[in-house]
């Protein structure tokens, strides 16, 4: 390997080393307690790494939620393409609710980083903006397709990210709690909310 694949390889996995630390950090003090110092200890690396490779603490902390989301995008794509709007939403929302079952801690991070105005509502930042967006244009599409019944799809969107948004702190306060309510019982209470069909059964004549 030539030396400046090297010095990449090492360089690569030192700002992984920082991010991975960061993440643990912020999960264990908090955003704000989270300083170079504290994240350089527990990467038991110089503080002025942190600087070296991100610039900044800002910096570190936007590439560490920034790899942070991507993982949770990684993981929410389907192994097998779905064969309707119904299966896919319960898929989607199950494979969140693995992902935050198996990764609480980074999770939990993720969460730090919403924001509520003075009225308690969460403010519309970009990553946030993206999600409902993307939400709400499946809805539609479920619902053009006969498969969603005709609400509000902007409603139905907020709805389900305000959940994801909160079940990091929902699986932390129950602690030992079977994976199967997580898992299995917490995307049925949405997907059965807005199927035109609940496992074959008319939605409407329930």
């Amino acid at each position: 390997m030539a030396s400046k694949e090297v010095a990449s390889f090492i360089e690569l996995a030192r700002r992984r080393q920082l991010v991975d630390a960061a993440i643990e950090t912020i999960a264990e003090v908090g955003l704000a307690k989270a300083s170079n110092a504290a994240i350089a200890a527990r990467a038991q690396v110089s503080p002025g790494l942190i600087n070296y490779h991100f610039g900044s603490r800002q910096g570190l902390i936007d590439q560490m939620r920034a790899t942070i989301q991507q993982r949770v995008d990684d993981a929410m794509q389907p192994g097998e393409v779905d064969d309707s709007y119904v299966s896919a939403l319960e898929g989607m929302l199950r494979r969140f609710a693995t992902y935050c079952l198996d990764n609480l801690p980074a999770m939990l991070v993720l969460t730090q980083f919403t924001r509520h105005d003075q009225a308690g509502g969460m403010t519309e930042d970009a990553e946030r903006v993206k999600g409902l967006t993307e939400l709400r244009s499946f809805i539609t599409e479920g619902q053009d397709c006969g498969q969603f019944r005709p609400t509000d799809a902007q409603l139905v969107a907020s709805v389900l990210m305000n959940a994801m948004t909160d079940l990091p702190r929902e699986i932390r306060e129950r602690g030992e709690v079977d994976r199967a309510v997580f898992e299995r019982d917490w995307p049925l209470l949405f997907v059965d909310a807005i199927a035109v069909t609940v496992r074959g059964t008319d939605h409407d004549a329930r």
